[in-house]
This record gives structure tokens, sequence and C-alpha cells, in this order.
């Protein structure tokens, strides 16, 4: 039997997708110019960073605002080895690593026993506190001047081998976080989403499930940021401040928050927004909000709820309600609990 004709028409679908955007980003070097080849990279590192908010916001439920310190500091530890030392690349790295995930251990320790609102607030400290060290520590970080002299890996020093490079290791990372959010920690973590009570009641330590969030979350949040500090070959405050903790979350929500392509989807948009439609259009903040007003009020699931709800709806024949509920097994259980 064909295994292709086994699948139902959305996999099929779906499948085809995903190889026509393997075969296009394999491609996209050789058709496009440099500007926005350099564009695609930067969009590629800012979905890994949305994906390890959307980990913690989508799945969990725990909104964090503070993510970018995470990011920074994996981004100051490979600057200073690099501006500071004569220390190579494996040393950069490997200390980059290090300190991003020593933010993680902070971060999650300090807000592992907070919910809600409250640990929206934790994670804002956290984040800030993070730009006030990189704002006062002149001698380590270079304040406001930030740390140059930032180099890439000899063998990926062009544009289009630091593109090649970076969509292998998102690739390799988005391939993990999908085997992570269908875990049986993913499954926990979804259970945090619903009632923490309840996670409780199952014999889970919620906080330390918390913890071990953060340190996963941290974990793709370090490689977006050794990512970054390396595409720019710079890093400076501006990378941590609360502006740069708020964007994945904006990027998660747009493209479909609790989904692995969501984050993505509204990585690219974002990117291209401010940084190649910002080019012709003077007002493109203007644009950029009433992106995020037209999905707010039409589209809540963000984009790919809009179009999975379109498609099971006029392709599927579903209308998007409980009857497609009752095609996902989670969700089945939780509408036949409800329902007796």
């Amino acid at each position: 039997m064909n295994p292709l004709r086994a699948l139902s028409l959305t996999r099929r679908v779906q499948l085809a997708l995903l190889v026509g955007a393997l075969v296009a980003g394999m491609v996209l070097p050789h058709v496009v110019s440099s500007f926005i080849l350099r564009l695609v990279t930067l969009a590629l590192v800012s979905a890994l960073f949305a994906m390890s908010v959307d980990l913690m916001a989508g799945y969990a439920g725990l909104v964090t605002i503070g993510q970018a310190g995470i990011l920074g500091t994996a981004m100051y530890g490979v600057g200073y080895v690099a501006s500071k030392t004569d220390g190579g690349i494996a040393l950069q790295i490997t200390v980059g690593f290090v300190a991003g995930m020593t933010a993680a251990v902070i971060f999650g320790l300090m807000a592992m026993r907070s919910s809600g609102v409250y640990f929206i607030l934790i994670t804002i400290a956290q984040g800030m506190i993070i730009w006030g060290l990189a704002s006062l520590l002149v001698n380590i970080t270079g304040a406001e001047n930030g740390l140059p002299g930032i180099r890439r890996p000899v063998n990926i020093e062009s544009g289009f081998r630091y593109y090649y490079a970076t969509l292998v290791v998102v690739l390799i990372c988005s391939l993990a976080l999908f085997v992570v959010v269908r875990s049986p920690f993913g499954h926990a973590l979804k259970g945090l989403r619903g009632s923490e009570t309840r996670v409780r009641m199952l014999g889970h330590n919620s906080a330390f499930l918390k913890f071990y969030m953060f340190l996963v979350s941290g974990f793709f949040a370090t490689v977006a940021g050794i990512l970054l500090v390396y595409l720019n070959e710079f890093v400076n405050p501006t990378d941590v401040i609360l502006g740069a903790s708020a964007l994945p979350v904006l990027m998660a929500i747009l493209g479909g928050i609790g989904t692995l392509i969501g984050p993505f989807i509204g990585a690219f948009v974002i990117v291209f927004l401010r940084n190649w439609v910002s080019l012709r259009v003077d007002r493109w903040q203007t644009l950029m909000g009433l992106t995020f007003i037209l999905v707010v009020l039409f589209a809540r699931e963000g984009l790919v709820g809009a179009v999975s709800a379109w498609w099971h709806k006029r392709i599927d024949g579903r209308d998007g309600g409980v009857s497609s509920v009752l095609h996902e097994p989670e969700k089945r259980e939780a509408v036949l609990s409800e329902s007796g």
C-alpha cells in the first residue's frame, strides 16, 4: 500500500508544504540579494527565539517578558571572549552557552513558584536586571558602546554560508522542539496551561516542572543568542531591552501561539515589516499595528489558526468547532469530560 495514500488530504498538503519550504530554503541564496538573504537569516534566528518563548507561553500558558535576558547573556558571553580575550570560536561558543544556561537556571529558580500575572512581572524584572547590568558594567559589556570585534567562524564567514549554517541549526532545534512538545514532559506543560492544581493532583511537582521548562526554553534561547551575535557581529544593551523580550511574544501570537509553525510565520512577517517594508513605507509602524489589530479581530488563534479553520471548513468539511475538535485525541477527551 502506498504510504502517501494512507495519509489524509490535510497531512499530504502539510507534507507538501514542508518539502516545498525545505527546497525553497536550499535554493534561496541563489535567487535573492544579499540583503534579503540576511533578513531571512535574521527571521530564522528570530523564529527559534520565538519558539523558545512559545514553549512557555503557548504550551504551558506562562507568558515570559524577560527571555531576551537569556538570549542577551549568551550574546555577551560570546562577545566578551571575542573582543576582550584571545579566545577562539570554540571558547566563545562554550562561554556563551554556559552564560545563557546560567541565566536560565537563575531565572527558573526565581520564577518557579509563581504563576499568572506574578510570573509575568518576575520575568519582566529579570530582563530589566540583565539590561541594567549590560548598561552599567562598562569594563565587561562596553555599556552603550557594546562589544565590537566579533567575527564568524572562517568556514561560514560569508553571508550565504552563514545562512546555511543557521538553517541547519534552526531545523535541528525545531525537530527537537517537535519531540519535546509531544513527550510526557510536553504533555505535562499542557497540563500546567489547563490547571496547575490538577497537575499537582496527578503527582507532578509543578514548581520543578516550571524550572525544567525554563531550562529547555533557555537552551533554545541560548542557541538563538549565539546565532544572533555572529549574525550581527556586535552586541549592546539594545539586544536585552524590554522590547526585545516582547517581540518574540508578539511573533508567537501573530503566527499562532501554541504551535511550532506559528512563531516561524510571525517572525518572518515582523522581520520583513521592520526591515524591508520600512524602507518603502514611512509609517510602517502603523502598518504593523494594523496587522496586529486585524489578527486580533479576525484571527484570534493567529494566522495559522485562521488558515487551519478555513481549511477544515472549506476542504475537510468541518466547521472548526466541536466536530473538528473530536478529530484530535487530546481535545476529544476534554470535550467528553466536560459534557459528561
